[in-house]
């Protein structure tokens, strides 16, 4: 097979290195070239051979470092749904150490258009290029203050939420840290994302993923579910929203006709009176 194997790349124009190349001798027998001395003289000479064409085939092909594995897994996202785009704008949540900000830097072309990437994450990271950085707590009021602070008038085209817990080891409390997670990174997705943009989530796999994916159904027109091979040794998967629809009221969404809802009023209805009747409100 492998006489076979160097004879067709030989008719095909490939090159054969090695201390074998001399030995070869050529005939043409019905199309198909006849290697009739291929065989070593020596251990030493196949010994040689086998170095010089085995060592590539185990050689590591060359890949971009990027500070976290975890990058390869969004590259391999976006190769498939084309989430990075240029002149666009990026909010990477959970972005320390940076890897997934280092890919959006890269495939939405910030340093040659008009894309921003901004990165939110407790922990400080070391500044990249292209980048805009704001330190704090996802699940803290004042952190989504100052990211619409920094967005200004615009609004980010895309939401990429790899905000993790501290993983303890055991499945159903990593799980349901995980969705606690997904809940504070989806209360910013909804105040920071446009209308029609995308929304990529990361958790681990478990029970409550049902209940996670019928809110995302909610809110976009479509969601995928999609598990990248350089995950595969982990429990870790993801959603692709495309399409934002908007936060609708509580009133609109409840089914009961005996249920009247109105988000922001009915919960401070009894201390709004009380203020009235001490004088101490100003309603205009």
């Amino acid at each position: 097979a492998v006489v076979f194997g160097m004879a067709l790349m030989w008719s095909r124009g490939a090159v054969v290195q090695g201390p074998l190349q001399p030995r070869i001798q050529l005939r043409r027998a019905g199309g198909i070239a006849a290697l009739p001395h291929v065989r070593p003289q020596s251990g030493q000479e196949a010994a040689e051979w086998i170095k010089s064409n085995l060592d590539s085939y185990h050689t590591r092909p060359f890949r971009v470092p990027y500070r976290s594995q975890g990058a390869w897994g969004l590259r391999q996202i976006d190769d498939r749904f084309s989430l990075l785009r240029p002149d666009t704008v990026v909010l990477d949540l959970g972005c320390f150490p940076g890897g997934w900000s280092e890919v959006a830097i890269e495939r939405a072309e910030a340093s040659s258009s008009s894309s921003r990437v901004i990165g939110v994450d407790t922990t400080r990271m070391d500044p990249l290029e292209y980048h805009t950085f704001i330190q704090g707590d996802v699940s803290k009021k004042e952190t989504t203050q100052q990211l619409m602070k920094v967005l200004g008038d615009s609004r980010a085209d895309l939401v990429l939420s790899d905000v993790a817990p501290v993983l303890v080891g055991l499945k159903e409390e990593d799980h349901l840290n995980s969705m606690m997670c997904c809940l504070h990174a989806a209360k910013i997705m909804e105040r920071s994302l446009k209308l029609g943009g995308t929304f990529l989530s990361k958790f681990q796999a478990g029970p409550q993923m049902p209940h996670w994916r019928a809110y995302l159904d909610s809110r976009f027109e479509t969601v995928r579910s999609i598990k990248p091979a350089a995950t595969r040794q982990t429990r870790e998967m993801f959603y692709v929203c495309k399409g934002f629809l908007g936060r609708q009221s509580i009133a609109s969404e409840a089914k009961s006709k005996n249920v009247f809802k109105h988000e922001g009023v009915d919960q401070w209805h009894g201390e709004l009176q009380w203020l009235r009747g001490q004088g101490l409100l100003d309603d205009e």
